[in-house]
């Protein structure tokens, strides 16, 4: 069953709706939650949220993307939990992101833009990277993999992926700067 059909049985509020979510896209919500919080049982309740949220939100809320919305959540409720559990300890996860943050200049982003025009720009970046360097890219920034986890995924040596991470972070860096922010 494809995201619009989905949609659509969450707009009539079939509860089916969510065992077909669940079937397409459990296995990745765990993955994302996991790697973010280390933790199987955590990862679980995240799955629960999320799919919990996806019910309380559509409708109103009417995504393009249904899998895309989803992981989304996902990860935004995988991060709450983080926060939550780890408020005063830094990780892994924060690092992560903070390796973006070198990308970026200081000024508000969101001051800036908006969000959407950002990520729309990102969007268009990733579509230009070549599919193994794209891949590394998400894995580490968005699904918040260690190193060696792609190098493990990918069956690539560690040393090609962490300098894949850093040319295509300093790619963006340029992209950011050329367009302003």
């Amino acid at each position: 069953m494809n995201g619009k059909d989905i949609v659509e049985l969450l707009n009539k509020r079939d509860e089916t709706a969510l065992s077909y979510i669940k079937q397409s896209c459990g296995a990745g919500i765990m993955d994302i939650a996991f790697n973010i919080l280390k933790n199987r049982q955590d990862a679980e309740e995240v799955l629960s949220d999320t799919l919990l949220s996806v019910w309380n939100n559509i409708p109103p809320d009417d995504p393009v993307n249904l899998f895309g919305y989803v992981y989304k959540t996902a990860r935004n409720k995988a991060l709450h939990a983080y926060r939550q559990k780890k408020q005063k300890k830094r990780s892994a996860v924060t690092v992560c992101i903070d390796e973006l943050g070198d990308c970026i200049s200081d000024g508000d982003v969101e001051g800036q833009i908006e969000g959407r025009q950002l990520s729309e720009l990102i969007n268009r970046f990733l579509s230009s990277l070549d599919i193994t360097d794209r891949r590394i890219f998400i894995s580490r920034f968005y699904y918040n993999m260690e190193y060696k986890q792609i190098a493990d995924k990918y069956g690539l040596g560690l040393s090609a992926v962490k300098m894949s991470v850093k040319r295509t972070k300093e790619k963006l860096k340029k992209l950011l700067d050329t367009e302003g922010y």
